[in-house]
């Protein structure tokens, strides 16, 4: 095989595996916090069980990751010490995926609890350790310009905190 023959054979791999990688879908991860492939009721019942056993109540985050208020979200819940020490301390977290703009990703589940998502996304909904929900509440009244202000957000999250013992 001559070189111009191997670059071109090279090439076309290189584009092949490119388009590829574009069609799969990414795992949820730092970035990408919404699965679409989750199981996300077999994911509340095991947060529900876990918070049967502790008190501690759960909290679905319904969104997805086309959204960047979702994504800037879940960046302060893992990123802002006292946000990330009060879920770790009062709540199970679990996002709810809703998939594309068009996508009847979870949508049984967002029916479950009140169809939230009318309010947009993110929209987080608390659910005591029966679960039942407590509190639903869109991301707006969280926001400050252009971002989730960390005060607002660690005020909703010890509002709707179980008692500590």
């Amino acid at each position: 095989m001559d070189r111009r023959s191997f670059l071109a054979l090279l090439a076309a791999s290189s584009w092949a595996s490119v388009g590829a990688s574009c069609t799969k879908r990414r795992p949820a991860g730092a970035d990408t916090p919404y699965d679409d492939d989750a199981d996300a009721a077999a994911d509340i019942h095991k947060a529900l069980a876990a918070s049967r056993s502790d008190g501690k109540r759960v909290l679905l985050v319904f969104g997805a990751n086309w959204c960047p208020w979702c994504r800037a979200l879940d960046h302060l819940f893992r990123n802002a010490p006292a946000i990330a020490h009060e879920l770790a301390d009062s709540y199970h977290l679990v996002h709810v995926s809703v998939g594309n703009k068009d996508s009847d990703t979870n949508q049984d589940i967002v029916a479950h609890y009140g169809n939230p998502t009318r309010l947009g996304v993110p929209v987080l909904v608390v659910l005591d350790t029966s679960g039942d929900v407590i509190h639903t509440q869109d991301s707006k009244p969280l926001e400050s310009g252009k971002q989730h202000d960390p005060a607002r957000v660690l005020a909703f999250l010890r509002q709707f905190a179980a008692a500590r013992p």
